[in-house]
């Protein structure tokens, strides 16, 4: 997940290689190292060795059918609480992102490039110290809480929104680069926990087959909100309103983690 964020901290490469070059180039390059990157994967990457034995006792009891995985996935509260809080708050991320350079440059009558410059300079360093700082909690305070994987994401909702919220009203610029700051940060909790909350809710047999569910989820209705936002702003509506709305959305995501209680192990069976 930091390499995630550190990759979208660079994205400014881009626009420096295509000032040079095509508006493509930089597409190109980085494919054909995806595609190399992709074959030299293929032939190191391997599941640790299983004796005969095992190997025959785990193929026979991990036999994967899709439709029965999105069957069984569905069937749990707990997921579907999971599912809404993670496509709502794909929702806020995606505003987030996608206008704060615009936000920046309106409210504060920033030039471009600073706005795009104070939107990812400090927005993504926040982020990555968010996703080190929650998974550790999480992982220390899961030794005495067996629910702390997913109440350090909402707690951290819980912190997140007020930020926000404080963000979208401020005519301060430190004060609103401060608050998108700490939104970062604390938003971030639940992208290092998402996996782990996700072990906790799903079979063993079905967990990528979550996560796809649930990246595939985010993304789409994240879009989708992209795309609403457009439309607002041409129908004249602030930027502030708009991040004010998303602060009432982190707060029924944090909501949706709080009524999420997987049922432990001897519970299930």
């Amino acid at each position: 997940m930091t390499g995630i964020m550190v990759g979208s901290s660079m994205g400014f490469l881009g626009g420096l290689l295509a000032e040079n070059h095509t508006w493509n180039y930089v597409f190109i390059i980085f494919g054909v190292v995806g595609v190399a990157y992709s074959i030299l994967v293929a032939f190191i990457l391997r599941d640790p060795p299983k004796n005969a034995e095992e190997a025959v006792q785990v193929k026979s009891e991990n036999q994967v059918n899709f439709f029965s995985g999105v069957g069984d996935l569905f069937r749990k509260r707990a997921f579907l609480l999971m599912l809404g809080y993670w496509g709502l708050l794909g929702v806020v991320g995606w505003l987030v992102v996608g206008w704060l350079p615009t936000y920046y440059k309106e409210h504060f009558a920033l030039s471009q490039g600073v706005a795009g410059l104070y939107a990812t300079g400090y927005l993504y360093p926040a982020s990555i110290a968010g996703l080190l700082f929650g998974g550790f909690i999480a992982d220390r305070w899961s030794r005495t809480h067996r629910l702390a994987r997913i109440h350090v994401p909402a707690i951290g909702l819980c912190i997140a929104a007020p930020s926000i919220f404080l963000a979208s009203g401020t005519n301060i610029l430190p004060v609103a680069i401060i608050a998108f700051m700490l939104y970062s940060f604390t938003r971030s909790f639940g992208d290092s926990n998402m996996m782990p909350m996700l072990c906790m809710v799903a079979d063993p047999k079905y967990r990528a087959t979550g996560y796809g569910i649930l990246n595939f989820f985010s993304t789409i209705i994240g879009g989708i909100a992209l795309y609403a936002g457009g439309v607002l702003r041409d129908m004249d509506i602030n930027l502030s309103r708009i991040y004010q709305f998303a602060a009432l959305i982190i707060i029924i995501c944090a909501s949706f983690l709080f009524m999420a209680r997987p049922k432990q192990k001897s519970e299930a069976e």
